[in-house]
């Protein structure tokens, strides 16, 4: 799976969870934890596109935090509107992180 294809898959994801339809399991089913984390969280589209490791700078702190102290839940899931919130906010910079790798083979392929 190449970078792109990851990050697809995250939107896919968060979209999943948007709608009900899934949780968020952390490191155990985020695309890019699978295959970049390993205790390190090196190699990480995220990471790279935010330059810091686990998920620091990007959206997920505040959803994770909201559903630990407003829900305290072992199932992070969407219970309320600012869940959704939360959620679509991880979704719109999984999106972001995509339009961003795009441009990145597009610019490459000018050259």
């Amino acid at each position: 799976m190449n970078r792109l294809s990851i990050m697809e898959a995250s939107v896919r994801k968060w979209d999943r969870i948007i709608a009900g339809k899934s949780s968020d399991g952390g490191v155990l089913d985020c695309p890019p934890c699978r295959l970049f984390y390993i205790l390190v969280c090196t190699g990480c589209p995220i990471a790279a596109y935010t330059g810091k490791k686990f998920c620091r700078g990007s959206p997920y702190g505040r959803w994770y935090w909201h559903q630990n102290d407003d829900h305290g839940y072992m199932i992070k899931k969407v219970y309320c509107p600012e869940c959704t919130r939360l959620a679509t906010d991880m979704r719109d910079f999984m999106v972001e992180i995509v339009e961003h790798l795009k441009n990145k083979e597009a610019q490459k392929e000018k050259k």
